[in-house]
């Protein structure tokens, strides 16, 4: 069972500020999208009941989106999955860092995007295990905060969550 969080359902920095980020529906799949148009404050948020995925299993975190002909800044950024009782006992800044526009060759998977199949791409955000009781709550979290380079060129479907 994949779990899809479209990206109307995300938590976006500025996501409803027209001169940030623009809406649309993307034509050949049918999804709502949202496209950064230009933002220094990069940070996208899911949560999702632990309730709502089977206890004791494993699973990835993927984000799924395109990239614009020319994006820019973003080389970099952090990348986290975690469940909210871990959040409240660390800083809400801690990751692994990924790239979203780097599409090279890589020995590992879960730092640069990977192509798909419908033709977008997914990036690793992390993986866990549904360990906790029911009233836990799993956050992904991709975010670039610390600098003020101008960021644009990304579209973002989503959020899945899929069984390993």
């Amino acid at each position: 069972m994949v779990y899809t969080i479209n990206a109307r359902d995300l938590v976006i920095s500025h996501g409803n500020d027209p001169r940030y980020w623009k809406w649309y529906t993307d034509v050949p799949s049918g999804f709502e999208v949202a496209e950064l148009v230009e933002v220094c404050w990069f940070d996208i948020r899911a949560s999702v009941p632990s309730r709502d995925l089977p206890r004791g299993s494993s699973y990835s975190t993927y984000l799924v989106f395109k990239l614009s002909a020319k994006p820019r800044g973003l080389e970099k950024a952090t990348a986290s999955v975690r469940f909210s009782e871990e959040k409240a006992k660390g800083t809400d800044n801690e990751g692994y860092t990924v790239s979203i526009d780097k599409s090279q060759d890589s020995k590992d998977p879960g730092i640069h995007p990977q192509p798909r199949s419908d033709g977008w791409k997914e990036l690793n955000l992390g993986d866990f295990v549904n360990n906790r009781g029911r009233s836990s709550t799993v956050e992904a979290r991709i975010f670039e905060t610390s600098d003020t380079i101008w960021k644009s060129g990304i579209i973002i479907r989503g959020i899945e969550i899929r069984p390993n």
